[in-house]
């Protein structure tokens, strides 16, 4: 995987644990389409795609609590 490559999976992984930090349902459900949108983009190295795809499915399970932790 190029250097490029991975800083895109970087910021795809910063955005949702920056996003559960702060408990903030819709940029979290935002990140998770962007990281869902950028596995359908042209295919880069089969590397990033493995990433992206590994990315999404530890992704999926993310959840807030209803309640905010105090």
């Amino acid at each position: 995987m190029s250097e490029g490559e991975a800083l895109r999976v970087q910021r795809h992984r910063d955005r949702l644990l920056a996003a559960l930090q702060v408990q903030d349902r819709a940029a979290l459900e935002q990140a998770k389409q962007d990281v869902l949108q950028a596995t359908c983009l042209p295919p880069g190295s089969s590397a990033l795609r493995r990433a992206l795809r590994e990315l999404s499915w530890r992704m999926a399970g993310l959840r807030l609590p209803r309640r905010p932790i105090p």
